[in-house]
């Protein structure tokens, strides 16, 4: 590749490099080694993933990974990528040349539409992509909320969910105050069922229990932070905040509701206690994502007070 970079595999000994890169590359959006070095860890049934250190010389200048669902379970063989260059390495020449030498690989591993994504205020990182043929495909929204100057609104507007779902039979719990057995089984289902309703070009792709689970386990969730919204029986919401223990800034890892119950307020009374939640932790800022073509958690977002920062943009590009 150009500047004779070069690809070796990556181990858990570059957690730190490569958590390091994308703060470095990104202050703005820290990523965590913690919970870096967990994914890395506990790898997901459903799919394929490669991860690379890229090389000038025989210093580490970089990173990239490629993942695609297993052929069996993916009636479209497409796969995404990832790639990232030290700042002082970082041009539009040089990270074409690892996002291309990442391609490679994954066409060479069988898939035929390959997908990578860029912030849209990264011009180096767009004109790389740009340089390489790939399309347009799909924004995502992204929003801060500031919990000091909105404390007192979203407070009161919490007060008017709770008294909303307890006059539907609607109760609103933390995972762990939910004693059920099969909490963790109804979750993923439920689940399961509105990330099919997420609007994408690319097929949804099943995950597996075990994979919810692990999901459950990392060092930025915890079961006393994640919300559920019951009736009866059934669990019908969901809404977690990650909270990373190194480095990164509070943000919405999920919010989903039953599609029998969409409508009722349940999505904005879940979110709501993450908030208020996050509020008494003393946390100032929560961010979210979401993508631009889901309406009902736009508005949602935006009767929250959340206030658009900049978003991402999906590339794909058939083989």
């Amino acid at each position: 590749m150009k500047g004779d970079l070069r690809l070796r595999d990556a181990t858990l000994a570059d957690v730190a490099f490569v958590s390091d890169v994308s703060t470095l590359v990104r202050p703005s959006a820290p990523s965590d080694p913690a919970v870096l070095r967990y994914e890395w860890e506990h790898p997901q049934d459903s799919w394929v993933l490669r991860r690379f250190i890229a090389l000038a010389g025989d210093r580490p200048a970089g990173w990239g990974l490629y993942a695609h669902p297993r052929w069996d379970k993916a009636p479209r063989r497409f796969g995404m990528m990832g790639a990232e260059l030290l700042p002082e390495l970082r041009d539009c020449a040089s990270l074409a040349s690892l996002i291309r030498g990442i391609e490679e690989l994954l066409v060479a591993a069988g898939a035929r539409t390959t997908e990578i994504s860029a912030n849209e205020d990264d011009p180096v990182r767009i004109a790389s992509i740009a340089a390489l043929g790939y399309r347009k495909d799909r924004r995502s929204k992204r929003w801060e909320l500031d919990l000091v100057a909105n404390r007192v609104r979203l407070i009161a507007m919490a007060e008017e969910s709770r008294a909303r779902m307890r006059a539907a039979g609607v109760r609103l719990l933390t995972l762990a105050d939910d004693p059920d057995p099969l909490r963790h089984e109804k979750i993923w289902r439920m689940s399961s069922e509105a990330d099919e309703d997420v609007p994408s070009t690319l097929p949804h792709v099943e995950e597996t229990l075990d994979d919810y689970l692990r999901w459950f386990a990392q060092p930025d969730m915890r079961a006393d932070r994640i919300w559920l919204a019951r009736e009866g029986d059934a669990v019908v919401g969901i809404s977690v905040l990650r909270y990373p223990p190194v480095r990164g800034v509070v943000g919405t890892a999920w919010t989903a509701t039953a599609r029998g119950v969409r409508g009722r307020g349940i999505a904005r009374a879940v979110k709501c206690e993450t908030i208020v939640q996050a509020i008494a932790l003393g946390v100032d800022r929560v961010r979210t994502g979401n993508d631009a073509q889901n309406d009902p958690i736009l508005h949602i977002n935006a009767s929250m007070g959340y206030r658009p920062i900049a978003g991402r943009i999906s590339y794909l590009k058939d083989a």
